[in-house]
Parts: structure tokens; sequence; C-alpha cells
């Protein structure tokens, strides 16, 4: 007896489980997506962050390279001038060792001689 009706009736409440089963998806979906729009709204800020802190390094970045550079203008200037003194004073210290002891005196020559150099390297008149 109730067979027939079940069977009478089983397409439509077929299609009743299948409008709620559809609902039901689609309510999930819905449930989803928001969750997805709220994952893209964190990740844009955090890219934003990101794209800020980047920005930031860039500038320090920039600032430390010129500090490189005027620190190796540097290091290059120091450098030829120690190579300019050394070179000077082994040539001092060459003529020196190369004076005979017959030069030495109360003012050895060689010492006048090396002072007047030491004045002439230095721009000072003798």
């Amino acid at each position: 007896m109730l067979i027939p009706y079940i069977i009478r009736f089983l397409p439509w409440i077929l299609a009743g489980l299948f409008v709620v089963g559809g609902v039901i998806y689609i309510r999930h979906l819905q449930d989803e997506l928001t969750i997805a729009h709220q994952d893209v709204a964190v990740a844009e800020g955090t890219i934003n962050q990101l794209r800020a802190t980047n920005q930031q390094n860039l500038v320090m970045l920039k600032r430390l390279q010129a500090e490189n550079e005027a620190w190796q203008s540097t290091l290059t200037t120091t450098i030829a001038s120690d190579n300019k003194i050394t070179h000077f004073t082994d040539g001092l210290l060459a003529t020196i060792s190369a004076t005979p002891t017959t030069e030495n005196a109360p003012v050895a020559p060689v010492l006048s001689a090396t002072l007047a150099a030491i004045a002439k390297e230095q721009g000072i008149a003798p």
C-alpha cells in the first residue's frame, strides 16, 4: 500500500532532495568564497607591507652602496698616499745607508740633505 505512493512520488522526492542538496552545496560554496575573499584581503595587506619594507630596504641599500663607494675611494687615496710615502722613505733610507760615514758630522750633510728632501716633499721651501 505504501509502496505505490512511494513509487508515484519518488521522482518528486528525488527532485526535492536534489534541490535541497543543491541549495546546501551553493551555501557551502558561498561560505568558501567569503573565506577566500578574506584570505585575499589578508594576503594583499601582507603584500603591501612587504612592498613597503622592500622600498625601505632599497633606500638603505643605495645609501650603503654610496657609503661603500666613499670608503673605497678613501681607501684608494690612502693606499696611494701610503705607497708614495713608503717609496719616498725607502729612498731616504737608501740614501742614508749609501752615504759614507766620513760625511757624518755634528750636523751631517746627509742629515741636512734628508731634511731638505723632507721639506721639499712637504712643499716647504728650505
